[in-house]
């Protein structure tokens, strides 16, 4: 009964709950948190699991660690792992199944890195086993970097096989380094209880090239086998190696199925992330492209890897602003035929300097890849402060690594909102976590800078026709891992503020571009500054005319960023192109 009255009492206030937005900051004195990734616990709570590594800027070994939240951003434990006889533990995803969590990363051992799982009880955050794993002998270093579950058939005994599957890449140097003797990708399935049942290797070769590319960084299962991404080895035009786009497509039990990768531009290209369409039997390849620093998805026939280049494209910011980069692919909230991408950004001119990892979110309709509703970038002051190998933005975009930032929260009323993670610095300038709850039109609780996309057809590519792969030696090995609970700070985004949507200042600006007045729609704007790309106040009101506008005539074509600050002292920025 008291079941009962509690769905009953939780359902009269679905409609206020499911509503409630927050942007929830969680810290530790003195340490960095990096490699931020997201999953839900799938046990009826709506809770979440935040995987991430710990990081002291004078002994930069990383402890890695994970965080259950309830929906609310309330914290209900947080665990650290490692082992005091080895070295360097790293977390680079995680899944859970019902009331398990199951982490794949990497632990030196004797000097090399090895690929570890470690199954993780939900409630407690308590290990309840693990295992490393030697790719093809113990002298390869090799590194975890997905792990999804799945109930198919891996042995082809016509019966579901419960257990995990695994991707990442190994290779003969101990630091990222494409100019290894050898780096291969791999993929193997486990049971529940981590054991082997089979095990594959991926290369792409060019004769004569120095530089290795071969990186597996994700999984998706189609209705028929698994969709693996990442990047390959390929030769482009002019026949120098480079870093391309992998589609590779194998079944259940590894066999072979298609390969479609291909070089898009001048130097690196990579698949990050994919969404299988059972309707159409398609699959959406999110996909980053350095030509011209964007993102785009590519659109392949589940049955023969086809690309379908009419529904195949690449974005860029209206503006051509750089550096927008995709990291997780989501089916809508909103709309059944319109997909969601949210990535980061490298860059973004706050008016006196450079912020990094900005998350955005750009939602499109899956037919032809037009922006539907609006996008925004949620802005938050952060810059890499540790030049770890796994950083983001050691180069233009990552070279192989692409956490899961984001996530759909279904809750048991029906209603669904995005999770996402991104990076602050805190006021000693080490690196949070921050974590967003985003609603059905995008929003989140604090600041929003709306962005504009335009799409357009996918430009030519060059397929890849050295990628191949086939059986791997691996070994199972026990594995130790102690936990211990750290101390954990934790802020709203703006302490005085409360977390409800009603706080999101609704002020909408136009037009945008604009030649001589700039109205602001809104009865909650008390303060207005225009700022140029240098960081110079040139316009600021206080308040505006009766017509909520102000007149930008007599300012210099460009782009500026224009802040309102609200009531609460809360502020949303818009970028303005001034004509």
């Amino acid at each position: 009964m008291k079941t009962k009255l509690f769905l009953i009492a939780s359902l009269l206030i679905t409609i206020s709950a499911s509503s409630q937005l927050l942007q929830k900051n969680f810290g530790t004195p003195q340490k960095h948190f990096n490699n931020l990734n997201i999953a839900p616990v799938d046990d009826g709570s709506n809770d979440i699991i935040i995987a991430s590594n710990l990081f002291h800027p004078s002994a930069p070994i990383s402890e890695p660690t994970l965080k259950r939240v309830d929906e609310n951003g309330v914290l209900i434990w947080t665990k650290t792992y490692e082992n005091t006889t080895l070295q360097n533990a790293r977390l680079f995803d995680i899944v859970n199944y019902f009331d398990l969590v199951f982490v794949t990363g990497s632990i030196d051992i004797a000097g090399t890195k090895r690929t570890f799982i470690a199954k993780i009880e939900a409630f407690s955050g308590n290990v309840l086993d693990s295992k490393f794993y030697d790719m093809v002998s113990p002298n390869f270093n090799s590194r975890g970097l997905k792990i999804i579950f799945s109930e198919s058939d891996a042995n082809n005994d016509g019966l579901s096989n419960p257990g995990l599957v695994v991707t990442g890449f190994f290779g003969t140097c101990y630091s990222i380094n494409v100019s290894c003797p050898l780096n291969a990708g791999f993929i193997f399935r486990t049971d529940i209880n981590l054991n082997t049942l089979w095990s594959k290797e991926l290369e792409s070769i060019v004769p004569g090239s120095a530089q290795d590319f071969d990186f597996i960084n994700g999984i998706v299962e189609t209705n028929d086998g698994l969709l693996l991404t990442g990047s390959v080895t390929g030769e482009n035009s002019i026949g120098l190696s480079q870093q391309g786009v992998l589609a590779h497509k194998i079944d259940f039990e590894g066999n072979f199925q298609w390969d479609a990768s291909y070089i898009r531009g001048n130097s690196s290209d990579i698949s990050v992330d994919a969404y299988y369409d059972l309707s159409t039997n398609e699959i959406f390849m999110l996909t980053n492209y350095s030509v011209l620093h964007n993102f785009g998805i590519t659109v392949l026939n589940n049955a023969n890897g086809a690309i379908i280049t009419a529904k195949s494209w690449e974005a860029n910011e209206v503006n051509f602003e750089l550096d927008f980069y995709g990291f997780s692919l989501l089916r809508s909230v909103s709309n059944p035929n319109n997909l969601v991408i949210m990535g980061y950004r490298r860059d973004f001119f706050n008016g006196t300097g450079f912020d990094q990892s900005n998350p955005f979110i750009y939602e499109f309709d899956k037919s032809t890849g037009i922006q539907s509703g609006d996008s925004y970038q949620y802005l938050l002051p952060f810059v890499e402060p540790i030049g770890d190998e796994y950083n983001f933005w050691n180069g233009q975009m990552p070279l192989m690594f692409y956490p899961d930032m984001a996530m759909l929260n279904v809750l048991n009323s029906g209603v669904t909102n995005y999770m996402a993670l991104g990076y602050r610095l805190d006021a000693t300038n080490y690196g949070n976590i921050e974590l967003f709850k985003i609603d059905n039109l995008n929003r989140n609780v604090c600041d929003n800078l709306p962005l504009q996309f335009n799409s357009s057809t996918l430009g030519s590519i060059l397929p890849i026709t050295t990628v191949s792969s086939g059986t791997m030696p691996i070994m199972d090995n026990l594995l130790t891992l102690n936990f211990q609970s750290p101390t954990i700070t934790q802020a709203s985004c703006d302490p005085s503020l409360s977390v409800g949507s009603n706080q999101i200042l609704d002020i909408k600006l136009y037009p945008n571009p604009a030649s001589d007045y700039i109205y602001l729609t809104g009865d909650q704007i008390v303060f207005v500054q225009v700022v140029d790309s240098t960081g110079r106040i040139v316009l600021q009101s206080k308040p505006l005319d009766s017509s909520n506008r102000l007149f930008v005539g007599d300012i210099k074509t460009g782009i500026y960023f224009v802040s309102v600050t609200g009531i609460n002292n809360q502020t949303q920025t818009f970028k303005l192109l001034k004509k």
